[in-house]
């Protein structure tokens, strides 16, 4: 009896069905890439494999899987993961039939070598700690980790659904990176089962092993916010006694001030000058990737990164300010999407 792999990222592609071509059931295997889909620069696919999905996003953080993932109590938890944060693109591929999942990983792992990724992380079925826990409907697995959504709907019938399949077998998984090009990979292979459940899939899709290709390249997030002015900043204070900052930036878990946030440094050092007896909390404010007390350390460090440029490069007294974090205790939007996470992360002026 085969043994069998129930994956909520799986079904999660059929959610993304909505977001991609008008939902069409299909009677064979597709032998053609579907309209406007295209590979990723510099990364091949398996030969004679056809592309049914892609989808793109401009800035996104992903926490990649490093160590077993477990599904107890209502939760799902990573023994260990790698965060990267960029641009961040998923492909779904079928490759031509008579292919092991172990065939087409392994063909993915030595191109990805050749051109100057080293392998991080390898794990195969059990192993990566697939759990088939039903829980209200829904699927637990290890590609929850990837793409954080533990409910969805179901369209049945479109290319990558099936190719996703209602349970799997022969789950490949494996992580490499590029530090030199700033990338990040990660390759799933599996076989999708769809016998016997209610998908409107052709049998032989069984005979295809289906890859997911998952990339987060290096990028700096576009800021979308306006610099505040040094006299927008004396209004808000005045009026509410703080001001948020979002034009003071950081890469990912790091204190480190980035080039990109002269601009507010200045408008800040601009609004100190203007008044000399005005004094300020500095406040580092996180969203909720990576814990309570690790955001509680890196928002104080943070906020104090803004004060200590603010003394050394505008001449500010360093008794005017003190440097505060608050960790993700003061959200000004959900930590359930990207726009929220990105709001509440920030640095807030408050007065004395």
């Amino acid at each position: 009896m085969r043994r069998l792999i129930s994956l909520a990222w799986l079904a999660l592609l059929t959610a993304l069905a909505l977001l991609s071509l008008p939902v069409l059931a299909i009677d064979t295997v597709p032998t053609k890439d579907l309209p406007k889909f295209q590979d990723l620069p510099g990364i091949k696919r398996f030969a004679g494999s056809v592309l049914v999905f892609r989808d793109d996003v401009a800035y996104d953080e992903v926490s990649f899987p490093t160590g077993k993932v477990t599904f107890a109590d209502g939760k799902i938890s990573v023994a260990k993961t790698q965060a990267k944060a960029g641009q961040r693109s998923m492909l779904v591929y079928v490759a031509p039939p008579g292919r092991s999942p172990l065939e087409v990983l392994r063909n993915y792992q030595a191109d990805l070598k050749s051109t100057g990724f080293a392998p991080v992380f390898e794990c195969e079925g059990e192993a990566c700690g697939m759990e088939s826990t039903l829980t209200d409907g829904n699927n637990f697995g290890f590609g929850n980790t990837l793409f954080k959504d533990a409910s969805f709907s179901t369209e049945r019938g479109t290319a990558h659904v099936c190719a996703g399949g209602a349970q799997i077998t022969g789950l490949r998984y494996a992580l490499a990176g590029n530090a030199a090009a700033g990338e990040t990979v990660a390759v799933l292979t599996w076989r999708p089962l769809v016998k016997g459940y209610a998908y409107s899939c052709p049998d032989a899709q069984e005979n295809h092993t289906s890859v997911i290709v998952f990339r987060v390249q290096a990028k700096a997030m576009e800021q979308q916010m306006t610099t505040v002015s040094a006299s927008e900043m004396t209004s808000q204070l005045t009026a509410n006694g703080k001001v948020a900052i979002y034009g003071i930036l950081f890469d990912s878990g790091k204190a480190d001030i980035k080039p990109e946030s002269k601009a507010s440094l200045d408008e800040i050092g601009k609004l100190m000058k203007a008044s000399s007896a005005l004094k300020l909390h500095v406040v580092g404010h996180t969203d909720n990737a990576g814990g309570l007390e690790g955001n509680f350390d890196l928002s104080k460090r943070r906020a104090g990164a803004v004060k200590d440029a603010l003394v050394k490069q505008y001449g500010i007294a360093a008794d005017r300010l003190t440097a505060n974090g608050v960790s993700y205790l003061a959200p000004v939007s959900t930590n359930g999407t990207d726009a929220g996470r990105a709001k509440n992360r920030r640095v807030e002026l408050v007065l004395f």
